[in-house]
């Protein structure tokens, strides 16, 4: 039946439906190109570039130079510890999909940073395109307006950057419309190379937990149990790859706290070395960043979650689309320490944007996509621009 309803739908759409995410697409990385490179003529030298570097080499600072270790040298079996005993940064931190499919790439002649943003370039065109289909399915009407505030969103620089981000946010999009039409074959691939290009397998368990939990109270009748058994079987797929990259590196390396020592490492530059705790990390990190006013802070972010996710505007949304956005913003809650990645961490809640779509009259819509553009060179200069006295890390 589902695949019925799909070929219906498939033949009920425009031939030329792809044109509008195209043409968005295109418009909204000239003018995050335009952007990356007003800045590039600004950069001055640092431990990646040459004073006023090229558009690829600017493009390609930061986390993509690990990306380009996995890509040329794999992952260490002896972790880096630091003169206390603790586990350094290392390669470990990254997933593979994404630097394995550069070095592929490469083979063809293209250099690192080259083969880098010509993954992302054209994952961002693929998410375009599918998050343009999946929105269209959680809340027709909305698909034009919802897309162009992803692409010309603060964060969507990062679309084209040396980063995982456009690789991940495709195959996520293509997960969801999977999970929306119910065509299950697609995730029992899907989600092995979703979980292997940044973590998500783990969040995506939790959503399939949420909507099974939703539909058999709700669709005792209308719930059979095949599709429950597809169900807890797809979800304890999805959690198993989401340690999968944990297994591995234990494996790899001969510690089971290899990976999180790892990870934990990123920021002991900020609150020191301290154990993982789930859910503590927040009131952890606001503390730090804004002292005895955190509670405030934290309050506020769980009010405008609730606000975003259980308004009215928001009960047109697809249900599967608000379950994963609450899944992944529960997993950000228990194991994420704020600080500046977390703006890109945000980009998987795209179907957020559904909700903000839902913005009337005209003239706010416009105001809001304008708001969208102007803070791109906000988060450029604060989150990627190399400074003097650089705070940050993207």
């Amino acid at each position: 039946m589902a695949h019925a309803l799909l070929t219906e739908r498939l033949a009920g759409l425009d031939r030329r439906w792809w044109l509008w995410p195209a043409a968005l697409w295109l418009v909204s990385r000239l003018v995050s190109t335009a952007l990356l490179g007003a800045f590039a003529g600004r950069q001055d030298a640092n431990a990646w570039t040459p004073a006023r570097p090229d558009l690829l080499d600017y493009s390609t600072m930061w986390d993509a130079h690990w990306y380009f270790i996995v890509a040329m040298s794999g992952y260490p079996t002896e972790l880096p510890v630091d003169d206390s005993g603790h586990v350094g940064e290392n390669a470990w931190a990254f997933m593979p999909v994404y630097p394995m499919l550069a070095r592929v790439l490469m083979l063809t002649g293209l250099p690192w940073e080259g083969a880098a943003v010509a993954i992302s370039l054209a994952a961002s065109l693929g998410f375009a395109l599918v998050a343009y289909r999946l929105f269209a399915e959680l809340a027709p009407g909305r698909e034009r307006f919802a897309l162009a505030i992803v692409l010309l969103s603060p964060t969507a620089p990062v679309l084209q950057l040396g980063y995982a981000e456009a690789l991940f946010l495709l195959l996520l999009a293509a997960a969801l419309l999977a999970w929306r039409l119910q065509r299950w074959e697609w995730l029992w691939v899907l989600l092995p190379i979703l979980s292997l290009t940044r973590p998500g397998g783990l969040a995506f368990a939790l959503a399939l937990g949420l909507w099974f939990l939703v539909r058999a109270s709700r669709e005792r009748e209308a719930f059979p149990a095949q599709e429950r058994r597809m169900l807890v079987g797809l979800g304890a797929w999805s959690a198993l790859w989401g340690f999968a990259w944990l297994i591995a590196c234990t494996v790899a390396t001969g510690s089971l706290a290899s990976y999180l020592e790892t990870e934990l490492s990123w920021r002991s530059a900020y609150i020191g070395r301290q154990e993982l705790v789930p859910f503590t990390t927040w009131p952890i990190g606001l503390e730090w960043w804004f002292g005895p006013w955190w509670p405030l802070w934290l309050a506020g972010i769980v009010l405008a979650a609730v606000v975003l996710l259980a308004g009215p505007w928001a009960r047109a949304v697809g249900l599967e689309g608000r379950l994963w956005v609450v899944a992944y913003l529960v997993y950000l809650a228990a194991v994420w320490f704020p600080q500046s990645s977390t703006w890109r961490l945000l980009m998987p809640a795209f179907p957020l944007a559904l909700v903000l779509a839902a913005v009337r009259p005209a003239w706010a819509r416009g105001m809001l996509l304008a708001a969208c553009v102007a803070l791109q060179p906000v988060w450029i200069w604060w989150c990627w621009h190399v400074g003097e006295r650089d705070w940050t890390v993207p």
